[in-house]
């Protein structure tokens, strides 16, 4: 996966950086939102120049405050360019984010309560969750091929057959 995330605080970001890299992702970083909000920038620009439309990151971690800009218009701003871009908001201000973001965004993003382990990361990150919640229905994706489908693909396949068990459930 690629993987952008913002963080201001060095000795959270290099263990952030170095778990994910050795779980062979690509990961590029940033110490303030202002740097974060460039990176994506160009990277978007260089997909946009290739008339790719998958978002440039699989992923965007963010630190709800950092210098220059915080995580919230941050997210703002990656959101008016690609409405479906995956963000974790990896933060102390968990409840914060969660008033903030229904006003400001209007658009879904996940959330990490600090402090949390390296390997929760990874799990969120590489959809852990969803992954065991699939195995509950019998579909069971082989490592090798998990990173496939998308982290959009997996939550409307979970959905749909979270409603299918409700309907089934409720005798419809």
């Amino acid at each position: 996966m690629k993987i952008l995330i913002a963080e201001d605080e060095k000795n959270i970001l290099g263990p952030y950086k170095i778990i994910l890299e050795s779980r062979h992702h690509e990961v590029v970083t940033s110490e303030d939102g202002e740097k974060c909000i460039q990176i994506y920038r160009q990277e978007f620009d260089k997909l946009k120049n290739s008339n790719t439309i998958a978002p440039p990151f699989d992923v965007v971690i963010l630190d709800y405050k950092m210098p220059k800009k915080d995580g919230l218009e941050v997210a703002k701003e990656i959101f008016d360019l690609v409405p479906d871009q995956r963000i974790v908001f990896a933060s102390a201000y968990i409840k914060n984010i969660l008033v903030n973001s229904t006003e400001k965004l209007k658009q879904a993003t996940e959330m990490l309560q600090k402090p949390f382990s390296l390997d929760t990361l990874v799990d969120k990150v590489e959809d852990k969750e969803i992954f065991e919640q699939l195995e509950t229905f019998g579909i069971c994706i082989p490592e090798s091929q998990k990173k496939s489908p998308s982290h959009k693909q997996l939550v409307k396949l979970l959905e749909t057959l979270l409603e299918v068990e409700k309907k089934y459930l409720d005798g419809e």
